[in-house]
């Protein structure tokens, strides 16, 4: 049996991929993982993730302000991502890392709901889909797309909420993003959501170089660990790694239209 996977969820422009990717990309290849999505998390590694996409054809990447690098001057940030996405569109295939992280209770969040909010707005002039951020924050997160309603959708990111947190995702059109948390014995909550959530509503992630899964903690993390998530899942749904591996990988070129 072969498998064929994509990485929803990677940061390759980050240390130490930055200065190897080819090595981790054949690494991934290895283990059956044809594409990756790079997201960016602000301007400065913009022009980071469009070089690496032109250096490897298996990369796209995706534009955004994630909601922990957001600039002091955010309103021109926002300003300038308008004109980034507007001249960079080749390979872009989603708005983000963008959303909202309330685990910080110092955070400034009328400034994370406006920068949020702005880049909504541009997923959908774009009709592009979202790579969302969500910590903390779920029901602020619902209350924004419900008002914007990004037509194309997209997936919320790592997700660790409950069954009936990412119902209300799904029904705004949105895709849930596993991560390495399902390989946590002490994650019940998520794993119990995930073995309900519909597979067609599924796609895998890294979130390279963060998340190890369980085993590999205070290790660097790689791409080549979605073929890992694959089987935690194949577990976790009590179904067969093949019929995971082809559903998740239609539902991953669905939303990101590669």
């Amino acid at each position: 049996m072969s498998f064929e996977f994509i990485d929803s969820h990677c940061h390759l422009d980050f240390s130490p991929f930055s200065e190897n990717e080819g090595y981790y990309l054949q690494k991934a290849q290895e283990k059956g993982v044809s594409k990756f999505i790079v997201p960016s998390v602000n301007q400065s590694n913009w022009a980071n993730v469009v070089s690496l996409s032109r250096q490897h054809e298996s990369i796209y990447y995706a534009l955004g302000i994630h909601p922990l690098f957001i600039s002091n001057d955010h309103q021109s940030e926002v300003l300038s991502l308008t004109k980034f996405v507007s001249e960079h569109r080749d390979k872009c295939v989603a708005i983000g890392e963008c959303g909202l992280d309330f685990w910080d209770k110092e955070s400034n969040r009328d400034i994370q709901v406006d920068v949020f909010r702005e880049q909504c707005l541009l997923a959908k002039i774009h009709q592009l889909p979202l790579i969302v951020h969500s910590r903390k924050s779920h029901d602020h997160v619902l209350k924004i797309l419900r008002e914007i309603k990004p037509e194309k959708g997209g997936v919320i990111h790592g997700f660790s909420g409950s069954f009936q947190q990412a119902e209300q995702f799904i029904q705004l059109g949105f895709y849930i993003g596993v991560g390495g948390v399902i390989s946590y014995e002490r994650a019940i909550k998520t794993k119990n959501a995930i073995a309900k959530i519909p597979l067609d509503k599924i796609l895998l992630e890294t979130d390279s170089p963060d998340m190890p899964l369980s085993g590999f903690q205070g290790k660097i993390n790689t791409p080549d660990k979605v073929a890992n998530l694959c089987d935690y899942l194949a577990m976790i749904r009590k179904e067969s790694k093949q019929s995971i591996a082809n559903v998740v990988y239609k539902n991953t070129t669905s939303l990101f239209g590669i």
